[in-house]
Formats: C-alpha cells, structure tokens, sequence
C-alpha cells in the first residue's frame, strides 16, 4: 500500500551522481529563495488584487460582531465600482484574519504586507512537501521540480492576489505526506478543510486510499480537527455558516464548456440550473474516479494530481486563485507537461492581473492547457498505466 515501497527499479527514474545532486540541489534551494524574495517584493511593492479590500472589510466587521460577518459579508473595492462580497469560508478564517491583523500591527506592517507574506511562507512548506512526495513516490524528475519552483499561478496568488488558496494546498499536501499516520493525515486534512472547504473533492481518494481499519482514524480526525478549528462560532450560528459555506458558488460562464453554454443561451435561468447540477455531477464523479483509482493501486500523489486537473478542467465556475490548486501536481507527470501548464497559466494571470484583460484567448488557451494534462494523467493512470504511477500493497 506504501508509496515508498515501490520495486527499486522505479524509485529513481533519473540517477544522479553526487556532483549532479549537488548541482540541482542549490539550484533549488536558490531557486525557492529567488521566488519568495519575489513574492515578498510583490507584496510590499503593489497593492493586489481587490480581494485584499475584501479581506479588510471582512476583519472589520469581525472585530466589531464576530460571527456576524456572514450576514454582513465585506465590501470589495474594485475597478468597476464598489460591491459587496459575502463571507463563505470556513469559520476557522475568522480566527486567521484576526491573526493577520495581530501580526500587521504589532510588526507595524500593513494588513495586505502581512497576509501575503504569510502565504508565501506557507509555499515554501508546500515546495518541501512536494519534493519528498515525488521522491517517496518514485516520479521526481530535477528539471520539473525546479519549473514548479517557479510556477507562475503559485506566485502571483500569493505574492500579488492575496488568498489563501496556497495555504489550503500546503495542509493537502501535508496530508498525503503523512498518510501513513492517518490520524496526523486526518489532522492535516481537517486543516485543510478549515481553510476552504475546496479539498472534499479529494475526500474519498484519501479515504479508500487507506486499509479499512485506518479509514475511521483519518475520518475522525479530519472532521473532529475541522470542528475544534471552528470553534465557538460553529456553536453560534451554525445554519447560517453551512449555508454561506456549503452554498458557495464562483462565476460559471467564463471558463470552459459552461463559457460555451454561456454564450450560447445567455445568462438564463436554465444556464444557472445546468451550471448547478454540473458542478454536482463533477463532485460526484470525481468521487467516483478516486475508488476507481484505489481499486487500480494509483500512487496517491497521481490521484491527487489526476483530481485537481479534472475538476479545473470540468468546473463550471472559475476564478483565478483555482490555477494554483493544480501547480504542485503538473511536475508529477515530467518536465513536459509541467511546462505546459505553467506556460499557459502564467501568460493568462500575467494578462489579467498586470494588462487590460480584453481578450478571452487567452483563458481558451489557458483550458486546453488544463485538458492536456488532465488527459495525460488519465493516459498514465488508467488508459495505460505503468509500475511508475502505481503503488506495491
């Protein structure tokens, strides 16, 4: 079942003699310190995105009634005018803006300096993790590591957005790093779904991934971590934080086949319907998929990355914070498909965030750099899959 227990042939799939390994180590570790020390000039350097607003009028109301910012939501100061933004994450949140701004005060630094800052930290964290994931599972190739050290979606999000998308994907990667512990796996899981609730769609593939004895730990643990972190506002309003939590919907139309739909019959009630259960369908499906996968022995790694490539490819609703769901997973597949997706991403948050984002080129471009690596994860793990993407029981 362990991923390191692959057969000793495909623990390494590129040998390198200790002068090699020293090479790309400090091209590594270089590399990750060029990319903070970028993050961090990002973040001191430019205001970001308009979620920062948001972020700020969500702490606002959070000092001055707590759980109520669920009911009064924040206001979101963007180019176009001014609008209010409901509060749909996780009650944990509440507990972490109040952090950040604790933080930003004492060190005498701003709310946006911090909360940036902080996330750029967390993807330091996720870069360690992915590095002993790919190792452990036999898939590291050097060359694609050092292309996700220098994802472009990874950067941007953390170092100019200003969300906490990174800092959800750190605690999953946490969590497939300590799958065999499940409940220390549960803890990280149940983490990861205090920071958005985002990670239930790779819920089962952790679950059916482990022996049926462990599966109640890493259950327990998750929801009894996801619980505690929430903690006391779950107690105080727990239908209207389900609501505003489970609720929560991106905006369909502008990426994908509902883009297509979109412009097919327009903003219609039926477009809103289809939209809705779409999303459902892929949830489910994605469900689906994860059992199937565990049933072929995929590494978890794999299932992970298959998973995030498919939702993005297949959500009906896209924002620009989901491209940095899939950065730690494209390196899974080599040096190739990693270029791919980075390229493409990149070019597309380059034009939104920094140009006048006129063109929906770029966000089709963008797709069909998403379906490409989706279909080569489907190629390697189910159509044709290989002793490298599967795990020894």
């Amino acid at each position: 079942m362990l991923e390191h227990q692959l057969p000793q042939a495909t623990k390494s799939p590129i040998a390198l003699d200790s002068g090699t390994s020293l090479f790309w180590t400090i091209s590594f570790v270089s590399a990750a310190l060029a990319v903070f020390a970028l993050k961090i000039y990002l973040a001191y350097s430019t205001q970001g995105a308009p979620d920062i607003s948001a972020w700020k009028d969500f702490l606002s109301n959070i000092q001055q009634c707590g759980v109520c910012v669920y009911q009064t939501g924040g206001v979101m100061q963007e180019p176009q005018g001014a609008r209010v933004t409901p509060f749909n994450h996780p009650p944990f949140v509440i507990h972490f803006l109040r952090m950040i701004g604790t933080l930003s005060s004492l060190l005498g630094l701003s709310f946006a300096f911090t909360l940036r800052a902080l996330t750029s930290v967390f993807d330091l964290g996720s870069a360690v993790l992915v590095y002993q994931l790919l190792r452990r599972s036999g898939l590291f190739n050097p060359a694609a590591f050092l292309i996700y050290l220098f994802a472009p979606a990874t950067i941007f999000i953390s170092g100019f957005h200003g969300q906490t998308d990174t800092v959800m994907i750190f605690f999953v990667l946490l969590a497939a790093f300590l799958i065999d512990r499940p409940g220390f796996a549960g803890m990280a899981f149940g983490c990861a779904l205090s920071i958005k609730v985002v990670p239930i769609i790779y819920a089962v593939a952790f679950i059916f991934y482990l022996r049926p004895k462990e599966r109640l730990w890493f259950v327990v643990a998750a929801i009894g971590t996801a619980i505690v972190l929430a903690v006391p506002f779950i107690a105080q309003e727990p239908l209207v934080i389900l609501r505003e939590v489970l609720g929560y919907g991106s905006f369909p139309g502008r990426w994908g086949w509902t883009r297509a739909l979109f412009e097919l019959i327009g903003p219609s009630r039926t477009f809103w319907i289809v939209s809705r259960i779409g999303a459902y369908v892929l949830i489910a499906y994605l469900w689906y998929l994860s059992i199937k996968m565990n049933r072929k022995s995929v590494l978890l790694v794999v299932q992970l990355g298959l998973i995030s490539f498919m939702f993005l490819a297949f959500t009906p609703s896209w924002g620009t914070n989901y491209m940095s769901w899939l950065d730690p997973f494209a390196a899974t597949l080599g040096a190739v498909p990693a270029l791919v997706y980075y390229s493409t991403s990149g070019i597309l948050l380059g034009s939104v965030y920094f140009e006048t984002f006129r063109s929906g080129r770029l966000v089709g471009i963008a797709w069909l750099g998403v379906l490409f690596v989706t279909w080569m994860f489907l190629r390697q793990t189910l159509r044709f899959p290989n002793a490298r993407t599967r795990r020894v029981r």
